[in-house]
């Protein structure tokens, strides 16, 4: 049997709606097992400036297999 679902959709719903109501932008969301929702205001940061080092790697493992391919 499945335990009951802490937070809904509804509950996301309502904080992104109030957010934007206020002017609010928000960065994310964290909900955490318990069901405790944290929201990050302000601007995303834009954090593309260098790779992230997974990113890396899986680029590298992609060009070794495609390389094998025929």
């Amino acid at each position: 049997m499945t335990k009951p679902a802490v937070f809904t959709q509804g509950d996301i719903s309502k904080l992104l709606k109030g957010a934007k109501s206020a002017g609010v932008d928000v960065r994310r969301v964290i909900i955490d097992r318990s069901g405790r929702i944290v929201a990050d205001f302000g601007k995303p940061v834009d954090d593309t400036s260098e790779p992230n080092e997974w990113d890396v790697v899986f680029d590298a493992q992609e060009k070794r297999t495609a390389k094998g391919r025929h």
